[in-house]
Protein backbone atom coordinates (compact mmCIF):
# COMPACT_ATOMS: atom_id res chain seq x y z
CA UNK A 1 0.00 0.00 0.00
CA UNK A 2 1.39 3.14 -1.15
CA UNK A 3 2.59 5.65 1.88
CA UNK A 4 1.55 9.62 1.73
CA UNK A 5 3.45 11.81 4.07
CA UNK A 6 1.81 14.29 6.13
CA UNK A 7 2.55 17.15 4.24
CA UNK A 8 -0.66 19.85 4.12
CA UNK A 9 -2.64 20.49 1.01
CA UNK A 10 -2.39 24.13 0.93
CA UNK A 11 0.58 26.11 -0.48
CA UNK A 12 3.06 27.47 2.14
CA UNK A 13 5.95 30.19 1.34
CA UNK A 14 9.15 28.44 0.61
CA UNK A 15 7.06 24.69 -0.49
CA UNK A 16 8.65 22.43 -2.96
CA UNK A 17 6.79 20.67 -4.95
CA UNK A 18 7.55 17.73 -7.66
CA UNK A 19 5.95 17.26 -10.80
CA UNK A 20 6.53 14.02 -12.68
CA UNK A 21 5.95 14.77 -16.53
CA UNK A 22 5.29 11.67 -18.31
CA UNK A 23 4.42 11.45 -22.05
CA UNK A 24 4.77 9.82 -25.48
CA UNK A 25 7.28 11.11 -28.01
CA UNK A 26 4.90 14.08 -30.06
CA UNK A 27 3.20 14.69 -27.08
CA UNK A 28 4.00 18.11 -26.47
CA UNK A 29 5.58 17.11 -23.05
CA UNK A 30 9.03 19.12 -23.79
CA UNK A 31 6.75 22.32 -24.97
CA UNK A 32 5.02 22.31 -21.93
CA UNK A 33 8.12 21.74 -19.97
CA UNK A 34 9.17 25.02 -21.56
CA UNK A 35 5.94 27.03 -21.03
CA UNK A 36 6.08 25.77 -17.30
CA UNK A 37 9.67 27.27 -16.77
CA UNK A 38 8.83 30.64 -17.97
CA UNK A 39 5.38 30.99 -15.97
CA UNK A 40 6.75 33.78 -14.37
CA UNK A 41 6.90 35.16 -17.96
CA UNK A 42 3.30 33.59 -19.32
CA UNK A 43 1.41 35.02 -16.37
CA UNK A 44 2.82 38.76 -17.84
CA UNK A 45 3.52 38.17 -21.15
CA UNK A 46 1.74 40.86 -23.71
CA UNK A 47 2.12 43.63 -21.10
CA UNK A 48 5.23 45.18 -20.76
CA UNK A 49 7.20 42.03 -21.46
CA UNK A 50 9.03 41.21 -24.37
CA UNK A 51 9.17 37.84 -25.99
CA UNK A 52 12.55 38.30 -26.64
CA UNK A 53 12.88 37.23 -22.68
CA UNK A 54 10.94 33.65 -23.41
CA UNK A 55 13.59 30.91 -23.42
CA UNK A 56 13.97 27.18 -23.49
CA UNK A 57 14.95 25.28 -20.47
CA UNK A 58 15.85 22.35 -21.48
CA UNK A 59 19.31 21.50 -20.70
CA UNK A 60 21.73 20.76 -23.54
CA UNK A 61 23.38 17.82 -22.69
CA UNK A 62 19.91 16.03 -22.29
CA UNK A 63 18.87 16.88 -26.03
CA UNK A 64 18.71 13.82 -28.36
CA UNK A 65 20.70 15.19 -31.38
CA UNK A 66 18.87 13.18 -34.29
CA UNK A 67 16.40 15.14 -36.20
CA UNK A 68 14.45 12.44 -37.23
CA UNK A 69 10.68 13.29 -36.28
CA UNK A 70 9.87 10.25 -34.45
CA UNK A 71 12.13 10.05 -31.67
CA UNK A 72 12.33 11.83 -28.45
CA UNK A 73 13.89 15.56 -27.94
CA UNK A 74 14.60 14.01 -24.40
CA UNK A 75 16.99 11.21 -24.15
CA UNK A 76 17.07 10.69 -20.41
CA UNK A 77 15.55 11.61 -16.88
CA UNK A 78 16.54 14.78 -15.70
CA UNK A 79 15.39 17.39 -12.85
CA UNK A 80 14.01 21.11 -13.26
CA UNK A 81 13.82 23.71 -11.13
CA UNK A 82 10.91 26.63 -11.63
CA UNK A 83 10.55 29.68 -9.45
CA UNK A 84 6.83 30.53 -9.33
CA UNK A 85 5.90 33.35 -7.03
CA UNK A 86 6.99 31.88 -3.16
CA UNK A 87 7.04 28.37 -4.29
CA UNK A 88 9.92 26.09 -6.10
CA UNK A 89 8.65 23.52 -8.22
CA UNK A 90 10.82 20.77 -9.44
CA UNK A 91 9.98 19.21 -12.55
CA UNK A 92 10.87 15.25 -13.06
CA UNK A 93 11.15 15.18 -17.35
CA UNK A 94 11.30 11.88 -18.37
CA UNK A 95 12.27 10.70 -21.83
CA UNK A 96 9.40 10.05 -24.52
CA UNK A 97 8.04 6.64 -24.32
CA UNK A 98 7.15 4.83 -27.70
CA UNK A 99 10.21 6.17 -30.01
CA UNK A 100 12.43 4.46 -32.50
CA UNK A 101 15.72 4.31 -30.75
CA UNK A 102 14.92 0.83 -29.95
CA UNK A 103 13.57 -1.57 -26.65
CA UNK A 104 17.07 -1.31 -24.43
CA UNK A 105 16.83 2.63 -24.70
CA UNK A 106 12.81 2.14 -23.73
CA UNK A 107 13.78 -0.22 -21.06
CA UNK A 108 16.56 1.94 -19.78
CA UNK A 109 14.10 4.50 -19.51
CA UNK A 110 12.15 3.09 -17.13
CA UNK A 111 14.80 2.76 -14.60
CA UNK A 112 16.23 6.15 -15.23
CA UNK A 113 12.66 7.72 -13.96
CA UNK A 114 13.06 5.38 -10.76
CA UNK A 115 16.31 7.28 -10.24
CA UNK A 116 15.19 10.09 -11.01
CA UNK A 117 12.20 9.93 -8.64
CA UNK A 118 14.29 8.64 -5.63
CA UNK A 119 16.86 12.05 -5.90
CA UNK A 120 13.39 13.77 -4.14
CA UNK A 121 11.45 12.62 -0.73
CA UNK A 122 8.11 12.77 -2.68
CA UNK A 123 5.98 13.31 -5.52
CA UNK A 124 2.68 15.92 -5.31
CA UNK A 125 1.53 15.14 -9.22
CA UNK A 126 2.32 12.41 -11.83
CA UNK A 127 1.38 14.42 -14.98
CA UNK A 128 0.57 12.44 -18.37
CA UNK A 129 0.83 14.19 -21.28
CA UNK A 130 -1.42 13.39 -24.08
CA UNK A 131 -2.06 15.08 -27.80
CA UNK A 132 -5.56 15.84 -27.14
CA UNK A 133 -6.69 15.69 -31.17
CA UNK A 134 -5.45 12.52 -31.55
CA UNK A 135 -8.96 10.34 -32.12
CA UNK A 136 -7.90 7.36 -29.66
CA UNK A 137 -5.11 6.13 -27.42
CA UNK A 138 -2.45 4.98 -29.58
CA UNK A 139 -0.31 1.90 -29.03
CA UNK A 140 2.39 4.40 -27.79
CA UNK A 141 0.14 5.95 -25.46
CA UNK A 142 -0.50 2.10 -24.08
CA UNK A 143 3.12 1.53 -24.03
CA UNK A 144 3.58 4.82 -21.94
CA UNK A 145 1.46 4.41 -19.42
CA UNK A 146 2.48 0.63 -19.59
CA UNK A 147 5.72 0.93 -18.38
CA UNK A 148 5.31 4.04 -15.94
CA UNK A 149 2.12 2.39 -14.53
CA UNK A 150 4.65 -0.41 -13.84
CA UNK A 151 6.58 0.99 -11.07
CA UNK A 152 3.44 3.63 -9.53
CA UNK A 153 2.29 2.80 -5.77
CA UNK A 154 -1.17 1.86 -5.15
CA UNK A 155 -1.92 5.85 -3.85
CA UNK A 156 -0.09 7.27 -6.43
CA UNK A 157 -3.20 6.97 -8.77
CA UNK A 158 -4.96 10.06 -6.96
CA UNK A 159 -2.05 11.72 -7.72
CA UNK A 160 -2.64 11.67 -11.56
CA UNK A 161 -3.16 14.95 -13.57
CA UNK A 162 -3.99 14.65 -17.58
CA UNK A 163 -2.87 17.60 -19.76
CA UNK A 164 -4.47 17.38 -22.94
CA UNK A 165 -2.32 19.33 -25.53
CA UNK A 166 -3.06 21.09 -28.83
CA UNK A 167 -6.86 21.86 -27.23
CA UNK A 168 -8.24 24.65 -26.04
CA UNK A 169 -11.20 22.81 -24.13
CA UNK A 170 -12.85 19.26 -24.07
CA UNK A 171 -14.76 20.47 -27.05
CA UNK A 172 -11.96 20.24 -28.93
CA UNK A 173 -10.51 16.94 -27.57
CA UNK A 174 -10.95 13.95 -29.79
CA UNK A 175 -9.70 11.58 -27.32
CA UNK A 176 -11.79 9.57 -25.22
CA UNK A 177 -10.77 10.11 -21.51
CA UNK A 178 -12.67 7.01 -20.41
CA UNK A 179 -10.36 4.97 -22.27
CA UNK A 180 -7.46 6.85 -20.86
CA UNK A 181 -8.71 6.87 -17.39
CA UNK A 182 -8.99 2.89 -18.31
CA UNK A 183 -5.46 2.67 -19.01
CA UNK A 184 -3.90 4.44 -16.20
CA UNK A 185 -5.88 2.11 -14.30
CA UNK A 186 -7.76 4.76 -11.52
CA UNK A 187 -10.50 7.28 -12.47
CA UNK A 188 -9.27 10.99 -12.99
CA UNK A 189 -10.98 13.35 -10.87
CA UNK A 190 -12.58 16.20 -13.38
CA UNK A 191 -10.70 19.28 -11.78
CA UNK A 192 -7.35 16.87 -12.58
CA UNK A 193 -8.00 17.35 -16.51
CA UNK A 194 -6.16 20.17 -18.69
CA UNK A 195 -6.60 21.45 -21.85
CA UNK A 196 -4.33 23.47 -23.20
CA UNK A 197 -3.20 25.24 -26.38
CA UNK A 198 0.40 25.99 -26.23
CA UNK A 199 1.89 29.66 -26.71
CA UNK A 200 5.10 28.63 -26.67
CA UNK A 201 4.51 26.48 -30.13
CA UNK A 202 3.15 29.45 -31.96
CA UNK A 203 6.14 31.43 -30.76
CA UNK A 204 8.80 28.75 -31.85
CA UNK A 205 7.15 28.73 -35.26
CA UNK A 206 6.85 32.35 -35.36
CA UNK A 207 10.31 32.73 -34.74
CA UNK A 208 11.51 29.91 -37.26
CA UNK A 209 9.46 31.13 -40.45
CA UNK A 210 9.62 35.28 -39.28
CA UNK A 211 12.94 35.34 -37.70
CA UNK A 212 12.72 39.44 -38.85
CA UNK A 213 9.88 39.76 -36.92
CA UNK A 214 9.91 41.94 -34.02
CA UNK A 215 9.87 40.28 -30.44
CA UNK A 216 7.26 43.44 -29.45
CA UNK A 217 4.85 42.07 -32.10
CA UNK A 218 5.15 38.99 -31.90
CA UNK A 219 4.57 39.31 -27.92
CA UNK A 220 0.91 41.38 -28.74
CA UNK A 221 -0.28 38.95 -31.39
CA UNK A 222 -0.03 36.05 -28.29
CA UNK A 223 -1.21 37.76 -25.43
CA UNK A 224 -4.67 36.39 -25.75
CA UNK A 225 -2.94 32.94 -25.99
CA UNK A 226 -0.72 33.24 -23.14
CA UNK A 227 -3.76 34.86 -20.97
CA UNK A 228 -5.33 31.31 -21.56
CA UNK A 229 -2.14 29.79 -20.99
CA UNK A 230 -1.17 31.35 -17.90
CA UNK A 231 -4.56 30.52 -16.46
CA UNK A 232 -4.46 26.45 -17.40
CA UNK A 233 -0.68 26.91 -15.50
CA UNK A 234 -2.14 28.01 -12.61
CA UNK A 235 -4.85 25.74 -12.32
CA UNK A 236 -2.50 23.03 -12.80
CA UNK A 237 0.10 24.35 -10.13
CA UNK A 238 -3.35 25.01 -7.87
CA UNK A 239 -4.36 21.51 -8.32
CA UNK A 240 -0.58 19.89 -7.72
CA UNK A 241 -0.59 22.02 -4.87
CA UNK A 242 -3.60 20.38 -3.12
CA UNK A 243 -2.23 17.23 -4.05
CA UNK A 244 -1.03 14.45 -0.83
CA UNK A 245 2.38 13.66 -1.35
CA UNK A 246 3.22 10.49 -2.11
CA UNK A 247 6.65 9.44 -0.75
CA UNK A 248 9.38 8.36 -3.33
CA UNK A 249 10.83 5.57 -1.57
CA UNK A 250 7.59 3.60 -2.34
CA UNK A 251 8.87 3.66 -5.88
CA UNK A 252 11.75 2.11 -5.65
CA UNK A 253 10.17 -0.45 -2.99
CA UNK A 254 7.95 -1.15 -5.98
CA UNK A 255 10.45 -1.13 -8.85
CA UNK A 256 12.26 -3.67 -6.67
CA UNK A 257 9.36 -5.60 -5.97
CA UNK A 258 8.96 -5.63 -9.56
CA UNK A 259 12.07 -6.89 -10.15
CA UNK A 260 11.69 -9.65 -8.22
CA UNK A 261 8.68 -10.76 -9.42
CA UNK A 262 10.07 -10.63 -12.86
CA UNK A 263 13.35 -12.30 -11.98
CA UNK A 264 11.25 -15.20 -9.96
CA UNK A 265 9.63 -15.91 -13.53
CA UNK A 266 12.44 -15.65 -15.49
CA UNK A 267 14.30 -18.41 -13.18
CA UNK A 268 10.62 -20.66 -13.27
CA UNK A 269 10.88 -20.30 -16.65
CA UNK A 270 14.41 -21.45 -16.95
CA UNK A 271 14.00 -24.41 -14.56
CA UNK A 272 11.27 -25.38 -16.85
CA UNK A 273 13.40 -25.31 -19.84
CA UNK A 274 16.20 -26.86 -17.94
CA UNK A 275 13.78 -29.95 -16.87
CA UNK A 276 12.61 -29.91 -20.49
CA UNK A 277 16.14 -30.25 -21.80
CA UNK A 278 16.93 -32.78 -19.24
CA UNK A 279 13.62 -35.07 -20.06
CA UNK A 280 14.89 -34.65 -23.97
CA UNK A 281 18.38 -36.69 -22.89
CA UNK A 282 15.64 -39.32 -20.63
CA UNK A 283 13.65 -39.49 -23.95
CA UNK A 284 16.64 -40.50 -25.89
CA UNK A 285 18.71 -42.49 -23.31
CA UNK A 286 15.37 -44.85 -23.10
CA UNK A 287 15.58 -44.96 -26.49
CA UNK A 288 18.71 -46.34 -26.74
CA UNK A 289 18.07 -48.75 -24.02
CA UNK A 290 15.14 -49.93 -26.19
CA UNK A 291 17.45 -50.23 -29.20
CA UNK A 292 20.15 -52.15 -27.30
CA UNK A 293 16.94 -54.67 -26.11
CA UNK A 294 16.41 -54.98 -29.29
CA UNK A 295 20.04 -56.10 -30.44
CA UNK A 296 20.12 -57.85 -27.42
CA UNK A 297 17.35 -59.92 -28.40
CA UNK A 298 18.11 -60.20 -32.46
CA UNK A 299 21.61 -61.29 -31.29
CA UNK A 300 20.97 -63.86 -28.21
CA UNK A 301 21.04 -67.01 -30.45
CA UNK A 302 24.91 -66.14 -31.22
CA UNK A 303 25.30 -70.10 -29.46
CA UNK A 304 23.28 -72.97 -31.60
CA UNK A 305 23.71 -76.29 -30.26
CA UNK A 306 22.82 -79.23 -32.59
CA UNK A 307 22.40 -82.96 -31.78
CA UNK A 308 23.32 -85.80 -34.30
CA UNK A 309 21.48 -89.54 -33.39
CA UNK A 310 23.39 -92.25 -34.48
CA UNK A 311 22.93 -95.90 -34.59
CA UNK A 312 25.67 -98.55 -33.04
CA UNK A 313 25.80 -102.38 -32.47
CA UNK A 314 26.58 -103.42 -28.76
CA UNK A 315 27.76 -106.79 -27.79
CA UNK A 316 25.24 -108.71 -25.44
CA UNK A 317 25.53 -111.61 -23.66
CA UNK A 318 22.23 -113.43 -25.47
CA UNK A 319 21.71 -113.78 -28.85
CA UNK A 320 19.03 -111.08 -30.84
CA UNK A 321 16.98 -110.76 -33.81
CA UNK A 322 18.15 -107.92 -35.78
CA UNK A 323 16.67 -106.16 -38.40
CA UNK A 324 19.57 -104.88 -40.88
CA UNK A 325 16.99 -103.05 -43.50
CA UNK A 326 17.68 -99.82 -44.54
CA UNK A 327 16.85 -97.35 -41.58
CA UNK A 328 15.00 -99.81 -40.03
CA UNK A 329 17.92 -100.78 -37.43
CA UNK A 330 15.05 -102.52 -34.92
CA UNK A 331 15.88 -104.92 -32.25
CA UNK A 332 12.81 -106.90 -33.16
CA UNK A 333 13.76 -110.60 -30.71
CA UNK A 334 15.67 -109.66 -27.89
CA UNK A 335 17.11 -112.99 -25.93
CA UNK A 336 15.97 -115.03 -29.10
CA UNK A 337 16.41 -118.62 -28.18
CA UNK A 338 17.74 -120.41 -31.98
CA UNK A 339 20.22 -122.40 -32.09
CA UNK A 340 23.55 -120.55 -33.12
CA UNK A 341 24.78 -121.76 -35.96
CA UNK A 342 27.76 -119.90 -38.07
CA UNK A 343 30.09 -117.10 -37.17
CA UNK A 344 27.83 -114.12 -34.77
CA UNK A 345 29.37 -111.91 -37.12
CA UNK A 346 26.97 -109.95 -39.58
CA UNK A 347 25.54 -112.03 -41.95
CA UNK A 348 27.61 -115.30 -41.22
CA UNK A 349 24.40 -116.66 -40.15
CA UNK A 350 22.34 -119.20 -41.77
CA UNK A 351 19.29 -117.17 -42.84
CA UNK A 352 16.66 -120.25 -42.82
CA UNK A 353 17.26 -120.44 -39.37
CA UNK A 354 15.74 -116.90 -38.97
CA UNK A 355 12.63 -118.06 -40.15
CA UNK A 356 12.19 -120.05 -37.32
CA UNK A 357 12.18 -116.92 -34.47
CA UNK A 358 9.40 -115.81 -32.76
CA UNK A 359 9.19 -112.96 -34.26
CA UNK A 360 8.71 -114.23 -37.90
CA UNK A 361 5.34 -114.77 -39.48
CA UNK A 362 5.34 -118.51 -40.48
CA UNK A 363 3.82 -118.26 -44.04
CA UNK A 364 4.93 -114.74 -45.33
CA UNK A 365 8.49 -115.10 -43.12
CA UNK A 366 7.95 -111.15 -42.57
CA UNK A 367 8.97 -109.90 -39.29
CA UNK A 368 6.11 -108.82 -37.39
CA UNK A 369 7.71 -106.48 -35.14
CA UNK A 370 9.43 -104.29 -38.16
CA UNK A 371 7.27 -105.41 -41.28
CA UNK A 372 10.48 -106.57 -43.37
CA UNK A 373 11.32 -110.10 -45.03
CA UNK A 374 13.70 -112.49 -43.22
CA UNK A 375 16.18 -111.84 -45.13
CA UNK A 376 17.22 -108.81 -43.75
CA UNK A 377 17.36 -109.98 -40.67
CA UNK A 378 20.30 -111.27 -38.09
CA UNK A 379 20.85 -113.43 -35.55
CA UNK A 380 23.75 -112.59 -33.50
CA UNK A 381 24.86 -111.39 -29.67
CA UNK A 382 24.37 -107.71 -30.79
CA UNK A 383 21.54 -105.35 -30.62
CA UNK A 384 20.85 -101.78 -31.93
CA UNK A 385 21.22 -98.72 -29.59
CA UNK A 386 20.61 -94.94 -30.43
CA UNK A 387 22.87 -92.64 -29.08
CA UNK A 388 23.18 -88.84 -29.40
CA UNK A 389 25.67 -86.39 -29.84
CA UNK A 390 25.86 -82.35 -29.19
CA UNK A 391 27.63 -80.26 -31.63
CA UNK A 392 27.74 -76.46 -30.53
CA UNK A 393 28.23 -73.67 -33.20
CA UNK A 394 29.28 -69.95 -32.02
CA UNK A 395 28.41 -66.78 -34.86
CA UNK A 396 31.36 -64.88 -33.69
CA UNK A 397 29.50 -61.77 -35.58
CA UNK A 398 26.42 -62.29 -33.28
CA UNK A 399 28.22 -62.59 -30.16
CA UNK A 400 29.68 -59.41 -30.47
CA UNK A 401 27.01 -57.85 -30.99
CA UNK A 402 24.89 -59.25 -28.30
CA UNK A 403 27.78 -58.75 -25.55
CA UNK A 404 27.81 -55.16 -26.96
CA UNK A 405 23.99 -54.63 -25.96
CA UNK A 406 24.42 -56.69 -22.85
CA UNK A 407 26.77 -53.68 -21.60
CA UNK A 408 25.03 -51.06 -23.44
CA UNK A 409 21.44 -51.83 -21.56
CA UNK A 410 23.68 -52.30 -18.08
CA UNK A 411 25.44 -48.61 -18.24
CA UNK A 412 22.41 -46.63 -19.58
CA UNK A 413 20.10 -48.62 -17.21
CA UNK A 414 22.78 -47.37 -14.35
CA UNK A 415 22.80 -43.67 -15.60
CA UNK A 416 19.10 -43.51 -15.72
CA UNK A 417 19.22 -45.03 -12.19
CA UNK A 418 22.28 -43.43 -10.24
CA UNK A 419 21.71 -40.16 -12.16
CA UNK A 420 19.02 -38.95 -14.63
CA UNK A 421 16.11 -40.03 -12.66
CA UNK A 422 17.49 -38.41 -9.11
CA UNK A 423 18.02 -35.41 -11.85
CA UNK A 424 15.22 -35.30 -12.75
CA UNK A 425 13.20 -35.59 -9.35
CA UNK A 426 14.95 -32.34 -8.14
CA UNK A 427 14.31 -30.37 -11.13
CA UNK A 428 10.32 -31.26 -10.44
CA UNK A 429 10.71 -29.95 -7.23
CA UNK A 430 12.70 -27.28 -8.13
CA UNK A 431 9.74 -26.13 -10.87
CA UNK A 432 7.08 -27.10 -7.75
CA UNK A 433 9.56 -24.22 -5.33
CA UNK A 434 9.74 -21.85 -7.81
CA UNK A 435 6.05 -21.28 -8.54
CA UNK A 436 5.39 -21.16 -5.26
CA UNK A 437 8.03 -18.74 -4.82
CA UNK A 438 6.54 -16.33 -8.25
CA UNK A 439 2.85 -16.42 -6.89
CA UNK A 440 4.26 -15.50 -3.16
CA UNK A 441 6.21 -12.40 -4.79
CA UNK A 442 3.17 -11.62 -7.01
CA UNK A 443 0.74 -11.29 -4.10
CA UNK A 444 3.83 -8.84 -2.22
CA UNK A 445 3.74 -6.70 -5.08
CA UNK A 446 -0.15 -6.71 -5.04
CA UNK A 447 -0.65 -5.23 -1.45
CA UNK A 448 2.06 -2.34 -2.72
CA UNK A 449 1.31 -1.74 -6.10
CA UNK A 450 -1.71 0.03 -8.29
CA UNK A 451 -4.22 -1.74 -9.85
CA UNK A 452 -3.03 -0.97 -13.29
CA UNK A 453 1.10 -1.45 -12.35
CA UNK A 454 -0.41 -5.18 -10.78
CA UNK A 455 -2.32 -5.71 -14.03
CA UNK A 456 0.63 -5.14 -16.72
CA UNK A 457 2.95 -6.93 -13.90
CA UNK A 458 0.69 -10.26 -14.31
CA UNK A 459 -0.33 -10.28 -17.68
CA UNK A 460 3.63 -10.03 -18.81
CA UNK A 461 4.11 -13.00 -16.37
CA UNK A 462 1.25 -14.97 -18.24
CA UNK A 463 2.60 -14.05 -21.30
CA UNK A 464 6.40 -16.47 -20.37
CA UNK A 465 4.64 -18.66 -18.94
CA UNK A 466 1.61 -19.49 -21.15
CA UNK A 467 5.19 -19.62 -23.98
CA UNK A 468 6.58 -22.08 -21.97
CA UNK A 469 3.44 -24.45 -21.40
CA UNK A 470 3.39 -24.06 -25.45
CA UNK A 471 6.67 -24.81 -25.55
CA UNK A 472 6.70 -28.14 -23.71
CA UNK A 473 5.33 -31.43 -24.88
CA UNK A 474 2.62 -32.85 -23.12
CA UNK A 475 4.05 -36.31 -22.47
CA UNK A 476 3.75 -38.25 -19.49
CA UNK A 477 7.11 -37.50 -18.43
CA UNK A 478 6.63 -34.05 -17.95
CA UNK A 479 2.88 -34.10 -16.88
CA UNK A 480 3.61 -33.55 -13.33
CA UNK A 481 5.43 -30.48 -13.84
CA UNK A 482 3.23 -28.87 -16.78
CA UNK A 483 0.50 -29.28 -14.29
CA UNK A 484 2.34 -27.09 -11.94
CA UNK A 485 3.06 -24.60 -14.39
CA UNK A 486 -0.59 -24.89 -15.90
CA UNK A 487 -1.72 -24.62 -11.60
CA UNK A 488 0.77 -21.28 -11.52
CA UNK A 489 -1.16 -19.58 -14.84
CA UNK A 490 -4.29 -20.69 -13.28
CA UNK A 491 -3.47 -18.70 -10.38
CA UNK A 492 -1.79 -15.80 -12.41
CA UNK A 493 -5.18 -15.37 -14.55
CA UNK A 494 -7.72 -15.33 -11.42
CA UNK A 495 -5.64 -12.47 -9.89
CA UNK A 496 -5.81 -10.88 -13.20
CA UNK A 497 -9.61 -11.42 -13.16
CA UNK A 498 -9.87 -9.98 -9.53
CA UNK A 499 -7.75 -6.71 -10.55
CA UNK A 500 -9.69 -6.00 -14.37
CA UNK A 501 -13.07 -5.70 -11.97
CA UNK A 502 -11.88 -3.38 -9.60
Amino acid sequence: MGNQSSKGNSATKGEVYHMLLVGETGSGKTSFLNLVYNVQLVHVLGFATSAKQFRKYNKIKFENPSKRPMESATIGSELYEVRFEDMTIEIIDTSGFGNTRGFEIEKQNVKNIVDKVNDVEYINCICFVINGRQARVTPQFQYVISETSAVLPKMSVKNMVVLLTNTRDETEANIDMKEVTSFLGGEIMQENIFCLENPYCKLEKLRNKKPDLPCEEIATGLKDDFSVASKTLEAILTSMMRLNPVKTCDFMTLFVMKEAVEKATLKLMIACQNQASLITVIELKKKEIDEALKMKTLNQSFRNTYTVTKIIIVYTEDRNALCGADGCYSNCHPKCILPKQGDHKVKMCDKDIIKLCHCMDEVTNICSKCHHSFDTHYHMMHKFEKKDEQFTYFDEAMKERYEKAVKSVEALSTLMKDQLDSKLKMAMEEVVQLSEDLINKVNHFEEHASAASYAKLIKCQLILVEQRIKATPADGVVNGIMSKLAKTKEQLEEKLQLVMKV
